[in-house]
């Protein structure tokens, strides 16, 4: 199972670099796994790169239906109070910010729950040296020169 935060997942969505790296992760293991918290992580990145003019009106407007349409097929992972206890944990353990560390913990989680491995695929390298220190197998989708995993 593919776990994705935010930094890889929008990069299914918008051209830039990595997204050749997650689409072909996407194509290999389609099933893709993520915090309910992406939802608005993306929306937001979505929205900033409107008002940014990096991208038109439309291609707003497409973009955002494309990834609503994926989105009900995504395993999505919510937030509970247990999940919370253990973003807790992370950012005691970990410097990540706050919706970063929901991610690594729902992963964990996942992998927990799930009783098999869960790949953590991010272009973040703190949460990526976060997640590697949990013990997650993770893919780094940063382009080169950046990419360790």
């Amino acid at each position: 199972m593919n776990y994705f935060d935010t930094s890889a997942l929008i990069k299914r969505f918008v051209e830039e670099p990595g997204s050749n790296a997650v689409a072909a992760v996407i194509d290999a293991q389609p099933m893709v796994a993520t915090s309910i918290v992406a939802y608005a992580e993306v929306h937001a990145g979505l929205a900033r790169k409107l008002r940014e003019r990096a991208m038109t009106t439309r291609v707003h407007r497409q973009t955002a239906r494309a990834f609503d349409a994926d989105w009900r097929a995504f395993l999505r992972v919510t937030v509970t109070d247990p999940l919370l206890t253990l973003t807790r944990d992370l950012v005691r353990r970990h410097p990540l910010r706050g919706f970063d560390a929901i991610h690594l913990a729902a992963a964990v989680r996942l992998q927990s729950e799930l009783a098999e491995t869960v790949r953590f695929v991010a272009a973040d390298a703190r949460l990526l040296a976060a997640a590697d220190a949990e013990g997650l197998d993770m893919l780094d989708v940063r382009p080169e020169p950046h990419r360790r995993a």
